[in-house]
């Protein structure tokens, strides 16, 4: 089996067909693995990802039969910067996994993870993995203990106890007044109440939000959130928050969001966001908000009862509660499934082949520099070092690797370093101008010279430059040379002068010529 890696939105929107035609056939599919739903998380990511697509080499169509969408993380560990693989959804989807035709698992699984096993990771997460524990089996099979360790990760809560593993949903019948009788007594009774105090009454209403109210209503909602979450969360509350209403009001313009907010006269009380899933049947409660000073009828068991009954009305067979088992969910009659949190890590820790992944190059990078500014130049080294094995001629690394050896008094490394800088950027002054200051540092006051000629050619304007190239001069008797470099500076400095003046005239002379209302158009 063939394995494509797809990596650019043009490319993932070809796959559209294909792709809905995957999702429909495989029974581990679920909102979050959904075309829809990934074309436009895709676009808020700003990590690295891609889409691992298999195919049959006898496939006459050129149809895929399987997808596994990935993200590329960088992370620090131990003074090392390494690589990650996630789930193309963490860190918003509930559930990720991968989709696969029926029937086309033992072809496509392992041709996935030969495909992995060849990449630069240390860690492979799957996060929230909702899938059959017999496609599991067959996944792990293929990272052995002699290379690879394996283990599970627990989601319960330290503070709460909740389970994050557990995921209750409840099985949707045809009509409302089936699904209540399924509840208990004191339950169906609850909900018929609270539900009329809402339908017939004046106080009470519930909207569902639309293009012109969208805005209002997930303000609403994100505010209530903020307020119950932020003594928990701290200041990454603030960072949920701005992708959480990403991600929501993407998911409303693509028609996955049912967002009904509960009002008491003109002060809302709450809100729910569940989304919403045509092609499965399902309705997947996503995040709740509620005043928290509000004291009266529960707003959260009432915008879950009108969320179910209009589910149902709507032909929907599943809601869906997601990730955590809190108590309050089990009233309203639901089964649940366990996803899996598995990591599967290298045994040394470190990436595989000992390279980063070259797609993670502007990370590690930014990562490196990171180590530069603190003071920790041997993390530092490293991490430039790590960017040249997979890019030996990346300027950026290599100019940033030259600025440590100088800082460190190692010239001689500096300027080898500056030397290949003026090669890869010949026309960038900055390139010439360290290596002048290295060769200057070792008395090679000849290339030191050139060095600063270079810098002028390409930049007159800089009087420290020439002061610089004059010492240099002198140390070398070349006391002509420093006049005729001072002629060349100012000679170049007086033509471009000459240029820019005649510009500006030519301008005047057009502006004078043109009526008022040309010019001032042009």
């Amino acid at each position: 089996m063939r394995v494509d890696v797809i990596d650019t939105l043009t490319d993932f929107a070809k796959l559209e067909d294909n792709w809905n035609a995957i999702y429909d056939a495989d029974p581990d599919a679920q909102l979050f693995m959904s075309w829809k739903w990934l074309s436009g998380w895709l676009t808020q990511i700003s990590s690295p990802w891609f889409v691992l697509a298999a195919k049959a080499d006898n496939k006459a169509d050129g149809s895929y039969l399987a997808f596994l969408p990935v993200r590329i993380q960088t992370k620090i560990e131990n003074g090392r910067i390494l690589n990650e693989l996630n789930m193309a959804g963490n860190f918003t989807a509930d559930y990720t996994g991968f989709l696969c035709a029926p029937g086309a698992e033992y072809l496509a699984i392992p041709a996935f993870a030969r495909h992995l096993k060849q990449l630069n990771w240390s860690r492979l997460n799957f996060e929230n993995f909702r899938i059959s524990e017999p496609r599991m089996r067959l996944f792990l099979a293929h990272f052995p203990k002699a290379t690879f360790q394996t283990s599970e990760t627990s989601r319960i809560g330290k503070t709460d106890g909740i389970d994050n593993g557990l995921c209750p949903f409840a099985v949707l019948p045809p009509t409302w007044d089936s699904y209540l009788d399924g509840l208990s007594t004191n339950t169906r009774q609850k909900i018929r109440r609270l539900l009329r105090l809402v339908d017939a009454s004046d106080e009470y209403r519930i909207t569902t939000a639309t293009p012109e109210t969208i805005e209002r209503d997930l303000n609403a909602l994100l505010q209530f959130w903020e307020v119950k979450w932020k003594p928990r969360k701290g200041d990454l509350v603030h960072t949920l928050v701005r992708s959480n209403r990403a991600m929501l009001t993407r998911s409303f313009r693509s028609g996955l969001l049912y967002l009904p907010t509960l009002w008491k006269d003109d002060r809302p009380l709450a809100a729910l966001a569940t989304l919403v899933d045509t092609r499965k049947r399902s309705f997947l409660f996503y995040m709740t908000g509620r005043d928290e000073t509000f004291d009266g009828p529960p707003p959260g068991v009432i915008l879950h009862a009108h969320s179910i009954r209009h589910a149902i009305e709507n032909g929907i067979t599943e809601y869906d509660f997601l990730r955590g088992n809190e108590t309050y969910k089990y009233s309203f009659g639901v089964k649940e499934r366990r996803i899996r949190c598995t990591v599967v890590a290298t045994k040394n820790g470190l990436n595989l082949g000992g390279k980063i992944d070259p797609r993670t190059v502007p990370d590690v990078l930014d990562e490196a520099t990171k180590f530069h500014q603190a003071g920790k130049l041997g993390e530092a080294e490293r991490g430039y070092r790590d960017v040249l094995q997979v890019q030996p001629k990346n300027a950026d690394a290599i100019h940033r690797l030259g600025q440590l050896f100088s800082s460190k008094g190692d010239h001689v490394a500096a300027r080898r370093h500056y030397k290949t800088l003026t090669t890869i950027r010949p026309d960038a002054y900055k390139s010439w101008l360290c290596l002048a200051q290295s060769c200057k540092a070792l008395e090679q006051h000849l290339e030191a010279a050139d060095a600063y000629r270079e810098v002028l050619r390409l930049k007159p304007d800089l009087p420290e430059v020439f002061n610089d190239l004059a010492v240099v001069l002198i140390k070398l008797g070349r006391l002509a040379d420093v006049n005729a470099a001072l002629a060349a500076v100012l000679a170049k400095q007086e033509r471009a002068s000459r240029k820019n003046g005649a510009e500006v005239r030519a301008r005047r002379v057009m502006d004078r010529a043109m009526p008022q209302g040309e010019a001032a158009s042009m």
